[in-house]
């Protein structure tokens, strides 16, 4: 199995990923009712790439807040515990599955990094 080395990678396991999330009860609404982002997949796709390449090569280009825009979302729908923890178990599987090495692995703590920061700036504030 290779290891996470390019922008193609990323965008297979975005898009790996988002089959995941979209065929997922529990979470997909997320992206089909409280945002409009399944209508703009591939736009998305190409977003998340950027940040990717940035998060794991440091190539730098993403220029969103991703806080912000997550915090936004939890406005119109609360974020729990559990839709961050399916989003990582989703999102380690599609890694998983096809990749292995360091940056696979980076990419995993990034995430648990991330989703562990949202939880605490955000969840913890709808306590």
């Amino acid at each position: 199995m290779n290891d996470i080395e390019t922008r193609e990678d990323l965008l297979y396991i975005m898009r790996t990923f988002y089959d995941k999330l979209l065929a997922d009860e529990t979470i997909n609404f997320y992206f089909t009712k409280v945002t409009d982002v399944h209508h703009h997949l591939e736009e998305h796709f190409e977003l998340l790439a950027t940040f990717w390449e940035q998060s794991l090569f440091m190539k730098g280009g993403y220029s969103n807040n991703m806080f912000q825009i997550h915090k936004d979302i939890n406005a119109k729908y609360s974020f729990t515990k559990e839709h961050f923890e399916t989003w990582l178990k989703h999102l380690y599987a599609t890694i998983d599955n096809d990749f292995k090495g360091k940056n696979a692995e980076q990419m995993k703590t990034n995430a648990l990094s991330m989703a562990t920061v949202m939880q605490i700036k955000i969840v913890h504030q709808n306590a």
